[in-house]
């Protein structure tokens, strides 16, 4: 891959949620190596243009070409579909998320360890491998769900709304976090936030989406 071949392209896509267009004919090249911010209001097609970039959000028009390292990227959604009642600890919740297709009940296999402990530790909660779930702090449960998408080293990672719920300290340990996975394990990162201060110092180019990029059906 040169440098300036993209990693991940849209080409004039356009965008519905529901009957609601939200994007028309958008185009963005993302190359490797960046950490690309994407702001904008509620409502403007943020979360919507991450799942198609993903590849989970069908596009009405337009098309999406993913160089081969993109075609499994990590994603971390804005919503977890966690119940934090279930008697669930972190390494159990990596593990049944874990790509290998191994089946296990009564304890985690020991070819799923060594990822799960290196992941764990890539992300400095390595102390909280046996805590349950419901235990959790907002931030802890969130370094949890990016450990989990990172179980089959994606050199590009999504994010939508990572911050949402966080308190400040919280909200800024992630943003180091993320930067350490940035700089330091090279990882390529697209970052969606309403949150303009969030994406301050951590983002190296930034993309809003506002009212204009609207269109109504």
């Amino acid at each position: 891959m040169t440098t300036d071949s993209p990693l991940l392209e849209s080409r004039s896509l356009t965008l519905r949620h529901g009957t609601r267009q939200v994007l028309t004919a958008f185009s963005c090249a993302i190359h490797r190596g960046e950490l690309l911010g994407i702001s904008g209001p509620n409502g403007c097609g943020k979360t919507t243009l991450l799942k198609a970039l993903v590849g989970i959000h069908r596009p009405v028009g337009g098309s999406i070409v993913r160089h081969r390292l993109a075609r499994k990227p990590g994603y971390v959604p804005q919503h977890a579909p966690i119940d934090r009642n279930f008697p669930l600890t972190a390494s159990e919740f990596l593990a049944i998320n874990c790509h290998s297709r191994i089946p296990w009940i009564g304890g985690i296999p020991r070819k799923l360890r060594h990822g799960i402990c290196g992941k764990l530790d890539c992300l400095g909660i390595s102390h909280l491998a046996a805590r349950p779930l419901g235990t959790l702090s907002g931030g802890e449960l969130q370094r949890v769900r990016i450990a989990a998408s990172l179980l089959d080293d994606p050199v590009l990672l999504l994010l939508d709304e990572p911050s949402n719920h966080l308190d400040p300290a919280a909200a800024a340990s992630l943003k180091q976090l993320m930067i350490h996975l940035h700089q330091e394990h090279l990882l390529t990162l697209i970052v969606v936030s309403h949150d303009e201060s969030f994406l301050d110092g951590l983002s190296t180019r930034r993309l809003t989406l506002d009212a204009p990029l609207l269109a109504v059906a």
